[in-house]
């Protein structure tokens, strides 16, 4: 007689949690992608570089494209993708951090500020983002200046991608 009653308890238990998370709007993701599936491939170019820093359309579209696949919500650059992004790399500075006792200048911090937009694939626009970031590289020597400075521009720009995905998520 006992034991019925405690069985009964956990059937009736996990009835009502299986009611409570379907009545709450908890739904299994179906397809990959955003607006429900409707938007599973993107294609990727090479952003556009309106500053007079060289190469850093490379490494900026090199880390959104990487970090895209990472997320796993699109294919990219497949044949007839359902959408595209453009990317503008619209500003870059670099200016002194930190100098030292005889104001030598030992960091410098380099800004990126990058706007982004999301189309179908018939060229509706979807939504526009702006980000910005900084990251602060080493100059004491010379000869790796601007090896640094590359390297630190890979970074930020791989956060950047990172909030990009961040967002995709969240809102879609």
């Amino acid at each position: 007689m006992m034991k019925a009653t405690i069985y009964q308890k956990i059937i009736g238990l996990a009835v009502f949690c299986f009611l409570l998370l379907c009545s709450c709007g908890y739904q299994l993701v179906k397809d990959k992608g955003i607006y429900g599936g409707d938007i599973t491939s993107l294609y990727v170019p090479v952003f556009k570089n309106k500053t007079y820093e060289p190469h850093a359309s490379l490494y900026v579209t090199d880390s959104f494209t990487r970090e895209i696949v990472l997320s796993g919500l699109f294919k990219v650059n497949t044949q007839n993708p359902d959408g595209y992004i453009e990317g503008n790399i619209t500003e870059i500075k670099i200016i002194p951090a930190t100098m030292n006792v005889y104001g030598v200048v030992v960091e410098k911090t380099i800004i990126a500020n990058i706007d982004i937009a999301l189309f179908r694939k018939n060229g509706g626009l979807l939504r526009k983002w702006s980000f910005s970031d900084s990251e602060t590289y080493n100059v004491v020597d010379i000869n790796a200046e601007d090896f640094n400075k590359r390297d630190a521009l890979k970074r930020l720009s791989g956060r950047i991608a990172r909030k990009f995905c961040s967002i995709i998520l969240i809102d879609y």
